[in-house]
């Protein structure tokens, strides 16, 4: 599912606030956990872990939203995952103007999330992170947000 919107707020505060509403529509809780690339983890039988660093990971969403606001070539909000009570999530933000299109972007906030939301875990203890990476021996996918 996406909603686009045509300008991005001027804060990812202010877009945090459309997303919210956006993910309640969608059937997804509310309260937003940002990831960064390396924080989920998607196994064989799309099982999600999630590795929930969570003041890094806002750092790191600031810098892009930010970034994406000086590039002027739209910002993603995008849901990747969720359990009961989180939605775990990530910004995306065009490297140039064929990307853009390539991700079927306009200049603006998109917002999206899956239609089809499978199961999550979470874990902030670095050493079940390895465990989850080390005991699968299908070898899970990481996936980039």
């Amino acid at each position: 599912m996406t909603n686009s919107n045509p300008d991005p707020p001027p804060t990812l505060e202010a877009a945090e606030a459309q997303f919210r509403t956006f993910l309640a529509v969608e059937g997804y809780p509310q309260t937003i956990c940002w990831l960064q690339p390396g924080d989920v983890l998607v196994d064989t039988d799309r099982h999600f872990w999630v590795r929930a660093r969570r003041a890094k990971a806002a750092r790191h969403v600031a810098m892009r939203y930010a970034e994406g606001l000086g590039r002027n070539l739209g910002i993603e909000l995008r849901a990747i995952c969720a359990t009961d009570t989180e939605t775990f999530a990530s910004v995306f933000v065009p490297v140039d103007d064929l990307d853009r299109q390539y991700h079927m972007m306009g200049r603006g906030l998109k917002l999206s999330c899956p239609a089809e939301r499978y199961s999550t875990s979470t874990t902030t203890n670095p050493l079940k992170w390895l465990a989850v990476w080390l005991s699968s021996g299908r070898r899970p996918k990481i996936l980039e947000p």
